[in-house]
């Protein structure tokens, strides 16, 4: 009987699948990703600030290969939206990592807001792991740091679209939007991380939407009637919203009105405020009017779209009250009792595809 791992918050969840009933297993390529380490150096040595944009495992195995060279630049400014996580994962720059003054929206107007150290003279290196995004497309390191800094950069780039329909590896107008605002950002250098494997595969310096697209993995596989999808554990599944945003990526793998089942950590809660907004009764399920934008409005959609054309099994460690009664979900209390439901709705002799890292690959049915 295979096994397969799939991350799951720090740990790996293990599911066993029956030979006949298990499909195509999203594996990455054996092939060599690239470092330019000297390169990378060269960059933070001539850096006044070090924007880090997430907690993601490429993103500290990627400052773990900086540190020699973050050793010796003291004076360089380091930030990142959550201290505490970075100096969690590189227990070296203890004391190090700072956050930024928070940018004010103007009131009344939806015009970008910058955090006012973003806009100081200097060398800014900005960091960030990249992953698929059905809003942007690709969520790099321009999109993290405007939506980690830059205020009414999300209606912003929410408004920019046409529709709300789920879009990843696609160039969307929200991505544009973001290109537009990070122009006016002085001396930035965006470095956009890509794993494999839960490892670091390689770094792309102020590269464009399509050299970044072609750097993950395409993964052909029939379409069956159920799939396992593993939101990337830790840094990728600490809240519903980024695991909610992730499975479209791989959502290509399932047929039509086939059954899903989740799997994410989610220990962080919800995610988004739209989705608080929702579990907590602010919000009702329908609710998807531009005007009244909140962050993650677009999450609601996506919530409500996954369960109109699919037949969803979340695993997580959400409360039942939330993941049941609020967010509409079927729930599992482990990895054993999900795959037996599963197995029972797409029959005894049906194929079940699985993703067990779905931001690192794009799905294609066929």
């Amino acid at each position: 009987m295979p096994e397969l791992w799939i991350p799951y918050g720090a740990v790996e969840n293990l599911v066993t699948v029956q030979a006949e009933n298990l499909g195509v297993v999203a594996e990455p390529p054996s092939d060599q990703g690239s470092i330019e380490v000297e390169r990378m150096s060269e960059l933070v040595k001539g850096a006044s600030q070090i924007l880090v944009c997430d907690s993601a495992p490429p993103t500290f195995e990627f400052l773990r290969i900086l540190l020699p060279v973050l050793g010796e630049s003291q004076g360089t400014s380091i930030v990142a939206p959550a201290p505490k996580r970075i100096e969690a994962g590189v227990p070296e720059l203890k004391g190090r990592v700072n956050t930024l003054p928070p940018p004010v929206p103007s009131a009344g107007g939806l015009e970008p807001v910058f955090a006012p150290q973003l806009m100081e003279k200097g060398q800014k290196l900005v960091i960030g792991s990249a992953r698929p995004d059905p809003l942007f497309g690709i969520a790099d390191a321009e999109v993290q740091a405007c939506l980690n800094w830059v205020a009414n950069s999300n209606a912003i780039a929410a408004g920019a679209r046409e529709g709300m329909e789920p879009q990843p590896f696609q160039k969307t107008g929200a991505f544009e939007a973001v290109e537009g605002m990070v122009s006016k950002i002085p001396e930035p250098k965006f470095l956009s991380l890509v794993s494999r494997g839960g490892k670091l595969w390689t770094v792309m310096e102020d590269a464009p939407f399509d050299a970044i697209k072609n750097a993950f993995p395409k993964v052909q596989m029939p379409q069956t009637r159920g799939l396992v999808v593993g939101a990337g554990g830790r840094g990728y599944d600490d809240t519903f919203s980024e695991a909610l945003r992730g499975v479209w990526s791989a959502i290509d793998g399932v047929k039509r009105t086939g059954s899903v089942l989740l799997m994410a950590e989610c220990s962080g809660g919800v995610g988004s405020t739209a989705l608080e907004m929702l579990v907590t009764g602010q919000m009702s399920g329908g609710e998807r009017r531009r005007e009244k934008y909140v962050e993650g409005l677009e999450e609601v959609f996506y919530l409500n779209k996954l369960k109109e054309e699919y037949d969803v099994l979340l695993l997580s460690g959400l409360p039942e009250t939330y993941a049941r009664s609020k967010l509409g979900l079927t729930t599992a209390k482990g990895s054993a009792e999900a795959v037996g439901r599963m197995l029972n709705k797409v029959g005894r002799t049906g194929k079940m595809n699985v993703v067990p890292r779905a931001p690192e690959f794009a799905v294609r049915s066929g």
